[in-house]
Parts: structure tokens; sequence; C-alpha cells
């Protein structure tokens, strides 16, 4: 018959059947990656057939909207909101990042390697091959390096046709910079 063992406050457990036994520790938790790591999906474009039709130009009013949605799909991101997330994919954008599943997955190891955001640094509408751009930039609590960037890249009905997380140094420069 094999032993019962219970948590103990700091992460160790112990015996109940043998009072002696000493505590044994938990396996350590695996070593944080950098960023660099992540996904292929997240650190990737849209692809260029998604964009080969830049927008016309958009009026403020429809800028505006769009960056409203880019904020609604960051807090979505953050708060690990998939099925929402999902719902504002397109058709192609979904089937690369292989459904909500996917979207579940690359929410997880973001979070594993960068943490969460602690300070908001930038949060504007740009433009990327022609296409309009959320571009969110923030310190995260786990990625001390430098700053990290989630981009939306959307149609101008505010579906996301391409994404990215990136340090800000490895982000795609928006359209004209």
């Amino acid at each position: 018959m094999k032993p019962e063992s219970a948590p103990t406050r700091r992460g160790t457990t112990f015996n109940r059947t043998d009072p002696d036994a000493l505590p044994r520790p938990r396996p350590a938790a695996p070593r944080r990656r950098p960023l660099a790591a992540a996904p292929l999906a997240a650190q990737t474009p849209a692809p260029v057939a998604a964009v080969a039709a830049p927008a016309p130009k958009l009026t403020a009013e429809q800028e505006a909207r769009l960056t409203a949605l880019g904020k609604t799909y960051t807090r979505w991101f953050f708060a690990g909101l998939a099925d929402s997330l999902a719902g504002a994919f397109d058709a192609g954008m979904l089937a690369k990042a292989e459904g909500v599943a996917g979207i579940t997955a690359m929410m997880q190891q973001i979070s594993e390697r960068a943490g969460f955001p602690t300070k908001v640094l930038v949060e504007k509408l740009t433009y990327r091959n022609g296409m309009p751009q959320y571009w969110y930039e923030a310190e995260f609590s786990e990625f001390a390096n430098e700053p990290v960037v989630v981009r939306w890249v959307m149609n101008a009905e505010g579906k996301v046709i391409g994404s990215g997380l990136n340090p800000k140094s490895n982000a795609p420069k928006p359209d004209g910079m």
C-alpha cells in the first residue's frame, strides 16, 4: 500500500503514515524561457496574401473604432478570453492560430514567459503593410529586458488578420518609420 501524502504550507509534501519522515520538496517550477522563444504564430506577421490589398485611408471615426477594438482584443488576450478573441479573428487567422485551443496555448505561453503587463507605455493605431495595426507596448512582470509589443493587424471591419507579440526590438516597424 502506498503511503498517503499531503501538501504542506511551503510547497513540500510529507508522508502521513510515518511521522518521522522528512518533508520532500516538490519539483522546481520549469525555468522561464525568453520571450523570443514564443510560438511562431505569436511572432509572425499576417501572411502576404492576407494583406495584399491595403485598406483605403480610414476616417478619424474609423481609426477611433479600430483603436477601441484593439484595446478590447488586448484586454481579452490578457484576461484569457480565447473564445471572445477567436470571434474577432477572420477565418484565415483563426485557422493559422489553430482555433480557440491554439489561442489558449499562446496565452498560457506568453503568461509563463513574460508574466503580465505592469506599465502600459504606448497604445496607438499605426499601419503595417498598408493595413491598420493596433500597437500596445508595455513593461511586463517577468520580462525586464525591454518593453513587449502586442500587435493586432485588422481589416477595415475590425477583424484580426494578423497578430504579433515581440520584444520591442524585434517588432516589425509600422509603415513610415
